[in-house]
Parts: C-alpha cells; sequence; structure tokens
C-alpha cells in the first residue's frame, strides 16, 4: 500500500514536470516562421514610348554618267585617277582615231595628221571607275570611265519582305555610320526588284542633308515601329512571366513588407522598359524590380534600396 502511494506520487510530480515542457515545444511549433526577402522597388514611369526596328543599308551614287569612247582608236593619253574629282569641261582622255595611227606608223607618208580626239567630262564629280588604260585599243561606244555625282549619294536599304509592312514612304530614320556618326535621312521609295540572295525589299533613303561619303559604305539604319504617347511602363526586371511567356505579372507592394502578384496586360518595349497597358496603376503604387523571381502569390519582403535610386 506504501509502495503504490510512493508510485503515485512519483508519477504526478513527473507529469507536472514533462506536461508543461510539452505544451511549451507545442507552441513553439505551431509559429509561423516569416522570412523578409530582401528587394528593390520602383514606381511606374509616364511617358512616350517608341521602338524601333534596325535594318542594313549600303551607300550608292545615284546619278553616275557613263564616258564612252567618240571614236575608235588607241588612248593616246589618260589625265585621270580613280576617285579624284573632276570639273566639268576637264580633259579626261586622248584618243588617237585609228587611221592616224595607220597613218603615223607608215614611213612613206608625209602627211602632218595627228587624228587625236579629246574626251571631256560632261558633268563634274569623281571619277569612280577606269576601265581602259593608257594605249588600250578601243572602239566607238566603248566605256571608258564612270563620274559619279557626290551629291546623289544615297542608302540602299534591305527590308525583309515579312517586315515590309512597317515600311512607311516619306518619313524620317537615323542613319548610323561605321564611325558611329548618326545623320538623318528620309526613305522615299521602293526600288521594283528585290535583292535575290537575301529576298529582301530594297528602298532609297535619301540624307536629310548633303554629306560626303563613299560607295560601298555599310550601315545601320533605324526605322520607329511603334511609338505611344503617356505610356504607363515599369522596368524590365519588374515583369514576370511563365513558360510559355503567354502570362505576366509583376509582385506589387500592399504595405512595407508584403507583396503580392498582380497580373498584367503589357504593351510595347525599348531597351529599357515595358509598357503595363492593364490594370491601371497609381503613380504612388511600388513594384519589385528584384528579388522578386519564385515568389509566392504573397510574400514577405524587406525594402533594401530606396525608391529614388532605382533606375
Amino acid at each position: 500500500m506504501y509502495r503504490t502511494i510512493k508510485n503515485s506520487i512519483v508519477a504526478g510530480i513527473i507529469s507536472i514536470i514533462v506536461v508543461p515542457g510539452c505544451k511549451h515545444a507545442s507552441d513553439n511549433s505551431g509559429k509561423a516562421i516569416r522570412s523578409n526577402i530582401p528587394v528593390t522597388v520602383s514606381t511606374v514611369r509616364t511617358g512616350n514610348m517608341v521602338t524601333y526596328i534596325e535594318l542594313s543599308a549600303t551607300s550608292t551614287f545615284l546619278f553616275k554618267a557613263t564616258i564612252k569612247a567618240p571614236v575608235t582608236g588607241y588612248i593616246d593619253n589618260m589625265a585621270i585617277n580613280p576617285g579624284e574629282a573632276i570639273e566639268k569641261n576637264q580633259l579626261l582622255f586622248a584618243i588617237k582615231t585609228k587611221e592616224a595611227s595607220a597613218i603615223t606608223d607608215d614611213s612613206l607618208s608625209n602627211m602632218n595628221f595627228s587624228g587625236i580626239v579629246n574626251v571631256k567630262a560632261a558633268i563634274a564629280g569623281l571619277i569612280s571607275s577606269i576601265e581602259h588604260p593608257k594605249g588600250d585599243f578601243v572602239t566607238e561606244g566603248d566605256e571608258l570611265c564612270q563620274v559619279a555625282v557626290p551629291e546623289s549619294v544615297v542608302f540602299i536599304l534591305d527590308v525583309p519582305f515579312e517586315s515590309a509592312g512597317s515600311i512607311m514612304l516619306n518619313t524620317l530614320c537615323e542613319i548610323t555610320l561605321p564611325n558611329s556618326k548618326v545623320i538623318n535621312g528620309i526613305i522615299k521609295s521602293p526600288l521594283p526588284s528585290m535583292k535575290s540572295s537575301s529576298q529582301t525589299e530594297r528602298y532609297i533613303v535619301k540624307l536629310s542633308e548633303p554629306e560626303r561619303l563613299p560607295e560601298n559604305l555599310v550601315s545601320k539604319i533605324r526605322i520607329v515601329k511603334e511609338s505611344v504617347k503617356s505610356a504607363v511602363s515599369l522596368p524590365k526586371t519588374s515583369i514576370l512571366t511563365d513558360e510559355t511567356l503567354q502570362s505576366f505579372w509583376v509582385m506589387k507592394l500592399i504595405n512595407d513588407s508584403m507583396a503580392v502578384k498582380v497580373p498584367v496586360t503589357t504593351g510595347i518595349k525599348d531597351e529599357e522598359y515595358i509598357q503595363i497597358i492593364l490594370p491601371v496603376f497609381k503613380n504612388s503604387d511600388l513594384f519589385l524590380t528584384s528579388g522578386n523571381y519564385g515568389l509566392d502569390d504573397t510574400a514577405f519582403i524587406k525594402v533594401i534600396k530606396p525608391v529614388g535610386h532605382e533606375q
């Protein structure tokens, strides 16, 4: 009897010690552990947004004069060099006629007949090519050289057939030369044939202001594709999407420590920003720009950079 009472007292003491400890452990395990993820945030931006198409173009002289031989004979003198600038009526070639050459070579003939025909430039320009050197035999109508008009330099723009609908005639464009210099141009007219090797349509782009440029200079032309006035946009880093790139959303702050998922409809894009068409956000709304990847629909966060520092 005494032993039974003693065991009951010991068991009661143990239960008094163990039960509160278990209750304390149970209370600790039931509490949610909140992890504040460090993030940066930004507000929406409102302003004009423009997207561009960038295509290749090659310079060429729109007007060239072909200088042809007026008679059959030998080129007795050549007064020009390739690339040289010439004036109108400047002497280019001297051709000794075939008959004059025959008389000169005849030792029995005492006729004083030179038979030299001077060939002069019909226009001022640059010698772009020379087809025959001094001493060469040419027939009447043979091409002697070509004179390019420097002021007629244009760019031939190659446009993929599927993008031709984006090209509007008489619109301005930017031409970036290989030395990074940017000049303005105007898309004037399409050429009637396509470039067979690349299956591209070709357009003539005239310079807004005269510029001395060499032929076959490959440059980049930037053309406005879309333009939206007063577009509301967010940095690209704020926009999240799924694997199919069909659904888009942002993580929006609802208070100082919590962000929620908000589906959005996007519009045009530039190098840094994406237009938000829907929903309509306030200028005071804050959106995650980093630390937002892989978050749940609702997440606890901690802003680590002031809004004014996020560009």
